[in-house]
């Protein structure tokens, strides 16, 4: 009986430490900066598609886009202008335009500026470029629409 009991106390022993090496080893890798990184990526991959998925702003055109956009900042309607934008975008689209308003007091120059764009032949099957180019053919500005997933034309680049 004692040998049994023995014995039962090493298993128990080897076992007990078996496991908290395993407890160990699985909290290292869960917790380890590297996991938490890939998870909270994940989860903003996860959460941007959605929004993608969810997004009824933007026009059937990117013309029709550009429209809305403009008639938005002739509105002062900045929450509304910053949803023609892609979703990853909209943050910094938003402290721009707060930060033009409250400069100008108005989006009075940005809109005639948008309203002077013309569309180049550069457009490809989800890709459309507007520009303004100077006396000497040079592009001064330019505005760059895409085609999101479900079909709308969003602002990519200002």
């Amino acid at each position: 009986m004692i040998n049994f009991l023995r014995g039962w106390k090493f298993e128990g022993g080897f076992l007990l430490i078996i496991g908290a090496a395993l407890l160990v080893w699985a909290a290292t890798v869960y917790l380890s900066p590297q996991a938490r990184e890939a998870r909270d990526t994940q989860k903003y991959l996860e959460e941007l598609q959605a929004q993608y998925k969810n997004d009824t702003y933007g026009g059937a055109t990117p013309e029709e886009t550009l429209a809305l956009f403009i008639a938005a900042l002739e509105k002062e309607d900045i929450e509304l202008a910053s949803k023609y934008f892609l979703p990853e975008d909209r943050e910094e689209i938003t402290k721009r335009l707060e930060g033009e308003y409250q400069v100008d007091g108005n989006f009075g120059h940005t809109v005639i500026g948008l309203k002077s764009l013309e569309k180049t032949g550069g457009e490809g099957k989800n890709t459309a470029f507007f520009v303004i180019t100077n006396r000497e053919n040079v592009v001064t500005s330019q505005v760059v629409l895409d085609k999101n997933p479900n079909g709308g034309w969003k602002i990519s680049d200002i």
